[in-house]
């Protein structure tokens, strides 16, 4: 709605000196715009830095604390996870390495996977048959040296388990125990490693939630009226020259 009122030609150089001063407000009033409109995307920026360091705190600087609270509990949840399952992975993995010293005779406590791995396969390190560590040596000796027994031998004893690193298990079914709890190690390590993938994800998620609340934000600024231009002056000129001013205020 506009309201006006007519200002007649002995006013003119009053209202001609008003002119420059709503030119000087207009300025203004277009200046702090220009600064506000700037000021969401250098705040975007930051809080993209931030989502990506702590999913929720680049909403939280935006002032959207609700949608924050959101991904501050997921990502407890998502540590709690891989903590839970490290914890759960290493007190089983000390579980089957301490079966191995009770029962199949191990003297060691820290070696590579691949070696706890064979445990689990062949009843004993040493020996002949399908359950010794050693036949399964001899066999990929032969293939690998077919006509040198020297090599063969050579091949054996570097790779074959000696001193506290050998092992024969006293039962079958304390082997396949072992084989049980190893298992559910590996399993619990596993699932930790899916937490670092929501970890990422929820990083992304929330650098991109930033930029819809951003956005969002942004309408709202827009839609604003910005103070500043209280008065408009409007100028109507009759054919003969004269002409009239006017001074128009929106509200």
């Amino acid at each position: 709605m506009l309201a006006q009122a007519a200002i007649g030609p002995a006013d003119a150089t009053m209202a001609a000196g008003g002119s420059a001063a709503v030119s000087t407000g207009a300025a203004a009033a277009s200046e702090r715009l220009r600064r506000a409109d700037e000021q969401p995307r250098r705040g975007g920026k930051k809080a993209v830095l931030l989502s990506l360091l702590l999913p929720g705190a680049g909403e939280m600087s935006l002032g959207a604390r609700g949608r924050a609270t959101g991904f501050f509990i997921a990502e407890g949840a998502i540590w709690t996870h891989f903590v839970w399952f490290q914890v759960a992975g290493h007190l089983r993995k000390d579980n089957y390495i301490e079966q191995a010293q009770l029962h199949a005779g191990v003297g060691v406590s820290s070696a590579d996977d691949t070696y706890w791995k064979l445990l689990g396969q062949y009843q004993t390190s040493q020996g002949t048959g399908p359950t010794a560590y050693e036949e399964a040596l001899r066999r990929e000796a032969r293939d690998n040296f077919p006509s040198d027994p020297a090599a063969q031998d050579a091949y054996v004893a570097e790779r074959l388990p000696s001193g506290d690193r050998a092992w024969s298990w006293s039962s079958a079914d304390a082997q396949t125990s072992y084989r049980a709890t190893r298992e559910s190690s590996r399993r619990a390590f596993d699932r930790s490693k899916y937490s670092i993938a929501a970890a990422i994800a929820n990083r992304l998620l929330s650098a991109i939630d930033t930029q819809i609340v951003r956005g969002r934000s942004g309408e709202r600024h827009s839609a604003r009226e910005v103070p500043g231009i209280p008065l408009l002056l409007l100028a109507d000129t009759a054919p003969d020259g004269s002409g009239r001013l006017y001074l128009t205020r929106s509200f």
